[in-house]
């Protein structure tokens, strides 16, 4: 009795966190809004770190959005360099950069 009770604990624990991620999981407009706020610009001249602001100020950022119902993918293409991000809970997590 002690065992069943202890697996329907886990199992409502382990749905209750998948229905909070795929609530929470970021969209496309929420990653436009976060880059626009938290990608700085790439170092160098002023032009070069003005054309750095504007890119992640764009309407249409250039970047390939994918969502897994749990957490959301990004490759954003900033002068040239890819950058891929992974949002989960509402957050996003830059994961590399080439």
């Amino acid at each position: 009795m002690k065992l069943l009770l202890k697996a329907m604990i886990g199992v409502v624990a382990v749905v209750g966190v998948a229905l909070i991620l795929a609530v929470t999981c970021p969209d496309e407009a929420h990653f436009k809004r976060w880059a626009k706020e938290n990608i700085p610009p790439e170092s160098g001249s002023l032009v070069k770190q003005a054309q750095g602001a504007a890119l992640a100020t764009q309407a249409r950022w250039t970047a390939d959005y994918e969502d897994h119902v749990l957490w959301a993918t990004v490759d954003a293409y900033q002068g040239g360099a890819r950058q891929r991000f992974v949002g989960v809970a509402g957050t996003w997590v830059r994961l590399s950069s080439e």
